[in-house]
């Protein structure tokens, strides 16, 4: 008896949305927009911060030392800046690997490998790649290498500083998500009038019927439970139709984005099919609690059950 009840309001349900589908479809429209604006946002975070972590990952210190330092020394160095509480990690580059990854990097250039031949010895020193921990404690690490026993055995440093362009970055994306929760609150404060305001049309058109099932005993759960199932339906599709759109957009931009990143490990559509799934489950959460809400309060103050 309960499942044939479920059937018989999912079927009112239905009828409802046909009989208002012009508004109906208002009201699905309006709430893709809303999921729309709530995707991009959280597309730009994404990218935002995938781009801060690139440039942070591309952050580290070179230190070259001088040919006479032995591997001794060199050992005794190592040891020493890796006991640096901000220290992530010491890669140690010998003077081997370090001429074969010259090599490697000017493949294409003829006269500069034809130079290296006619040299009798290796002339690029052992290096040290240092990471640390945060970005904002490289300027740390530094001032303590200034003040090493070891300092005479460095031959230079090489530090690029990318802190102004990730904050740049972070600015800009910080900017982007502003403005992208202002309209996204401005559409769902419209989503939930619209479905407020569609259910209240329903409640209207169908005063009559919903006084002819008081009369002959109806449950108040089967006097709402179609107008339930239609914001239901509204959320439904428009998260469905919101993933049917985005997903073809996001293989268009694909292109772009991953030019952007180009030399990082960052698929933009690859991320996309990973996570379909809590992606749409995100989508539908938004536009359930919207659709959801706003009936529960039209049908509370019009349908006096």
């Amino acid at each position: 008896m309960f499942f044939i009840s479920i059937i018989r309001t999912i079927k009112f349900a239905l009828q409802n949305f046909w009989r208002n589908i012009w508004l109906s479809l208002v009201t699905i429209i309006i709430l893709l927009l809303t999921l729309i604006f709530v995707s991009v946002l959280s597309a730009l975070n994404l990218l935002g911060d995938q781009a801060i972590k690139s440039v942070q990952d591309k952050v580290d210190i070179d230190v070259f030392f001088i040919t006479d330092s032995t591997s001794d020394q060199l050992a005794t160095a190592k040891g020493i800046i890796e006991s640096y509480p901000e220290v992530k990690d010491v890669t140690y580059i010998t003077t081997d690997q370090a001429l074969e990854n010259f090599k490697v990097a000017h493949a294409d250039d003829e006269q500069i490998l034809a130079s290296l031949d006619e040299l009798e010895e290796n002339p690029l020193p052992a290096s040290f790649v240092i990471k640390a921990k945060k970005l904002n404690q490289y300027d740390a690490i530094i001032q303590r290498l200034d003040g090493e026993s070891f300092k005479e055995l460095i031959l230079s440093r090489d530090f690029q500083d990318n802190a102004v362009l990730i904050n740049r970055i972070s600015q800009i994306t910080t900017r982007l998500t502003q403005v992208g929760i202002g309209v996204s609150i401005l559409f769902a404060v419209i989503s939930f009038l619209v479905v407020f305001n569609t259910m209240r049309i329903a409640i209207y058109t169908h005063r009559e019927e919903v006084g002819i099932m008081r009369l002959v005993g109806a449950t108040n759960w089967f006097i709402r439970g179609p107008f339930m199932w239609e914001s239901l339906l509204y959320a439904v599709l428009a998260s469905v139709l919101t993933m049917a759109l985005l997903y073809p957009a996001a293989l268009v931009a694909s292109p772009y984005v991953n030019a952007f990143f180009e030399g990082y490990t960052f698929d933009f559509v690859l991320f996309i099919r990973s996570n379909f799934w809590q992606i749409f489950l995100v989508q539908m959460a938004v536009s359930l609690g919207l659709s959801m809400l706003s009936s529960m309060v039209a049908i509370t103050r019009y349908l006096k059950v």
